[in-house]
Parts: structure tokens; sequence; C-alpha cells
């Protein structure tokens, strides 16, 4: 056999022992980005919220895993802020292990003003071959530390258990944070057409949802009523020039709120006002357990007219109801006594809805009337 017939059997030979050789090892990774606002410490949220009143610093932190069969033993790491983190960091990374930026000693500190996404790569290599990546991002978000609100409007009430009175009435809210209630009381500047300011301290403890409803007037009468409808403490607050003239009525113009860091402004216009919803006749049914009521409907658009009927016997049943037009059914949790007197009280309210924290609330009007019978 001469050599040009050997050649070709040593190359394939050659060949086929290339094909036989074992692959170098694969490498797997897995990463995870955090944010957080405490130093040296590796957080563990990849979202977070902070304070927008002034710039904050938070610190990252990546962990890396190892989640292939063989070590790692040199890596780069490299974000969206930072830039180059770690280049030829040598660590030999065993199958299973991990380890973080934090408890490597590199520190991620950065002020934060605006929201912030931030997207890292991690790579494994063995010496120049990259064996794995992986990547992750983290998100913070800059929040008022609290949110304010604040709605005006009209209150008008007559009827038999209180006089005629009208007023504004202003609902104060402070915004949850984070689904956390506020634990603080904040103090809030209200300036009321043709009077002084005064300073208001909402107490979140005597608050429902975060909100309270002030009536401005002169203290005499107190709808509580209208704190039932309107789902919130109604607190009457005495208005003075001076200390010796008070008022019971301020209607209409621009109400100042001044809170911590905001202030809002709110008009009211003394021309919208709902007219008192006055009952003009009531059925009793049958089984003296349902109630129809009819009453003058107030002019506007958006009204709707809130009833709560109760007897004034030994049992009291009562039931409540609403609707849009005159007239409006009540039921009541048990028939009423063959010679039982009741109240009516009807709200009509444009604007229940109304989010304080809109960047421009409606107006809020509500106009109250209470009913009372001398007998069935």
């Amino acid at each position: 056999m001469n050599a040009k017939s050997i050649w070709p059997l040593l190359v394939g030979a050659l060949l086929l022992s290339a094909c036989s050789l074992p692959s170098p090892p694969e490498g797997a990774l897995s990463l995870a980005a955090t944010v957080g606002t405490e130093a040296d410490v590796c957080a563990d949220t990849a979202e977070i919220n902070v304070f927008s009143d002034a710039p904050t610093t938070v610190y990252y932190c990546y962990t890396i895993s190892n989640t292939g069969e063989v070590s790692v033993p040199l890596h780069a790491l490299s974000d969206d802020l930072f830039g180059v983190i770690l280049r030829d960091f040598e660590y030999d990374l065993a199958p299973g292990a991990s380890v973080d930026t934090v408890a490597a000693g590199v520190v991620l500190a950065y002020e934060v003003d605006e929201p912030t996404v931030n997207a890292a790569t991690w790579e494994g290599f063995s010496g120049p071959r990259r064996m794995a990546s992986a990547e992750a991002s983290t998100t913070v978000t800059p929040v008022p530390p609290l949110q304010y609100g604040a709605v005006a409007g009209t209150f008008v009430a007559d009827g038999s258990f209180t006089s005629a009175y009208a007023a504004n009435l202003v609902v104060l809210a402070v915004q949850t944070l984070d689904g956390e209630p506020v634990d603080a009381e904040v103090p809030v500047d209200i300036s009321v057409p043709g009077f002084a300011t005064f300073t208001y301290v909402f107490d979140p403890e005597a608050a429902v949802d975060g909100r309270v409803a002030l009536i401005f007037g002169d203290g005499t009468v107190t709808p509580v009523s209208a704190a039932h409808f309107l789902g919130m403490p109604v607190e009457t607050v005495t208005l003075s020039r001076d200390a010796g003239l008070s008022t019971s009525a301020v209607v209409g113009g621009d109400f100042s709120f001044a809170f911590p860091g905001e202030t809002l402004v709110r008009s009211v216009d003394a021309e919208a006002a709902l007219a008192v919803p006055v009952v003009e006749s009531v059925e009793v049914g049958v089984d003296g357990d349902e109630l129809s009521v009819a009453f003058a409907e107030s002019d506007g658009d958006g009204v709707t007219y809130l009833l709560e009927a109760y007897g004034r016997g030994t049992n009291a049943y009562a039931g409540v109801a609403s609707g849009t037009t005159s007239p409006i059914v009540v039921t009541l949790g048990g028939p009423l006594g063959e010679t039982e007197a009741y109240a009516i009280d009807v709200l009509a309210v444009r604007g229940a809805g109304v989010d304080p924290f809109a960047d421009d609330p409606m107006q809020l009007d509500v106009a109250e009337y209470l009913f009372a019978s001398e007998e069935r």
C-alpha cells in the first residue's frame, strides 16, 4: 500500500475521532434584579415607590444563580444606569450556588427623581468562551408622599326637624398610599370667600375612607342625615369675621385649600345650588310596609334622590331607596303600626360620585328635606 492510498484512511480516522470528542460543558444562569432604599442590603423587591417631594437614593442588587450542571468561573455584569459593573470578575460559581453584588462588595447607589426602569445583563465565561447569560430589570416610581384632594359645593336643608339652612359643603380627602391608611394628622389651611384663612386639622381616625365633609355655618344645626347619606362624617364649622360676627352661609366663590406642598382652588357656583326636594304626598301601602313618596324635583342634570323612611314607634322599621324621578317607593323592614307616625328624609344629590382627587372635580350639591307625619 503506497502513501497515496493510506492518506484518505488517516484523514477519515482523524475526522471520526474529532466527532467523538465531548462538547464543552454548557452553563445556565438565572438573574434576579432588586432595588430598595436601604444601603448594604440586597432588597427583595423588583418594583418600589419612593416619595416624589425630593430625590431619593435607591440601592440596586443583582443576584446570580447557577442553574446549570457545571461551574462558571468568570463573570461580567452591566446595566442601563451604571454601565459596566463587573468585568473579568473571578468567582467559581458552582451548580446550584448563588452570589449577589452586595456580598461581592459592589455598591450600586443611584439618586432617583423620575420614573426609572433599569435592565441588566449578567454573563458567565470560561476563559474567552461565554457559557451563559441572563437578564432582569427593576422599576422605581416616585409618588407623592401623600395625595390630597378637595371638592366644594352647596348644602341646603329645610324641614320640620331643622330650621332653614344654607351653607357651603366641602369634602376634604387624603389619599392612602400603597394601600396603607394615612396615620398622621394633616393641617389644611382653608380660605373661604369673604373670610380669613383658618386651619383645619384633618384627623384620619375621624374620617371614613380618608374623607371628611365640612359644612360652613353658625354651628346651630348639625345635619346628621347628610353624614349618613354621604357616607362620611360631617362637621359644622363656625366662620366669623371677628369675635362678634358669625355667618350661617357663605355660598359661592373660590375656596382655597393649602395642603402641605400643594394648594388647590375649588369654585362654587351659587346659582347651581339644588332646590330642596319638598315632600308633596306620601301613600302608605295596604300592608303598611311600603311608602310611595312624591316630592318636588330639583332642577339640574345628574341629580339623584336618596330616601330614608322609618317608623317612629316601638319597632321603628326603616328602609332606604334611591331614584332620579318622583315618586319613589321605599320598602320598610316591617309594617308600620295602625297609628304609627313616620319620618322621611329626602336628599337631592348632584356630583355624589365626584372624585376629590380629579384635576378639576365638579361641584357637589346636596339639598335635604325632612318630612314627619303626625300618624299613619
